[in-house]
């Protein structure tokens, strides 16, 4: 039985925004919580942002008065966090607008399933074990690799559970052109294995990083069987043991999850340390 209890949207604008993209977030994300038969937030701040530089501004402002380091990067077209009083979806409005409405939908919905399934800074906060704390320092890697490691199996996990959720109720032609635009192969991306594979600690990164598009499209597959050859163009400038390593890691992940959001980042992240990590040399 669905929920009666409805969301609120918390809705602050920064800079100009127009009406009509507004509209269509909060029509999205309403649209998304009706269907959902699931326990839902009372309250979620739904933030616009006109510009990403005046979206950056207001991040770093934040991060300093509240003493997060967030590996994130730059700013998504649409966001999820959860270090303030309520969870929080963000809109980048120069990087959303000019995308192609399906694409739009994908982004926000997954976003809202975010807010509900980690809306809380507990699905942000995990432990490493101190084993591998030891291992790392062994071969170089330094505390601050190490959380960006574990920030890289935790969003992958946790995107697969976003996208399983809007699976499960429905969400099918909206989380396919999501997941094809997140498995596309850009220029940069390629540079980026260029740089990165000469060193074994940025090429472990850069594996990892392929596991959130990986294990975001697994759930889509039996829908949209396509998706199986844009993974594997996802990989295909890869060495072939890289990729079977990758794709085994993947598969042994999603064979792994039981559904407790934490407890699965924690058996991903010794999964992938063991595979993409430690089988690097790292000498």
């Amino acid at each position: 039985m669905r929920p009666t209890v409805e969301t609120r949207l918390d809705v602050i604008t920064f800079g100009t925004v127009s009406p009509e993209l507004q509209e269509e977030v909060i029509r999205n994300v309403s649209g998304c919580y009706a269907r959902l038969d699931v326990p839902l937030p009372p309250l979620i701040a739904l933030r616009f942002f006109d510009t990403v530089k005046r979206q950056q501004a207001e991040q770093e402002r934040e991060s300093r008065l509240m003493g997060v380091v967030s590996g994130g990067g730059d700013p998504l077209p649409v966001g999820h966090s959860a270090w303030g009083e309520m969870p929080r979806i963000t809109v980048c409005v120069e990087r959303l607008e000019p995308l192609p409405e399906l694409l739009r939908q994908g982004m926000v919905h997954v976003a809202a399933a975010h807010a509900v399934l980690h809306g809380s800074a507990d699905y942000y906060l995990f432990h490493i074990p101190a084993e591998t704390v030891a291992q790392a320092r062994q071969v170089g890697i330094s505390s601050t690799l190490l959380q960006q490691f574990l920030y890289y199996v935790a969003t992958a996990v946790k995107g697969h559970a976003a996208v399983q959720l809007l699976v499960r109720h429905g969400f099918i032609a909206d989380q396919v052109a999501l997941a094809l635009h997140q498995l596309e192969v850009t220029a940069d991306e390629l540079l980026a294995w260029q740089l990165a594979q000469a060193d074994p600690r940025p090429r472990a990164l850069y594996l990892l990083a392929q596991l959130r598009p990986l294990l975001s499209a697994q759930p889509l597959l039996v829908h949209a069987p396509a998706l199986a050859e844009a993974m594997h163009q996802l990989t295909a400038h890869l060495p072939a043991a890289e990729r079977q390593r990758l794709f085994g890691v993947s598969f042994a992940i999603v064979t792994a999850l039981s559904g407790d959001t934490r407890a699965d980042i924690q058996r991903a992240f010794a999964l992938a340390w063991d595979q993409l990590v430690r089988r690097e040399d790292m000498d």
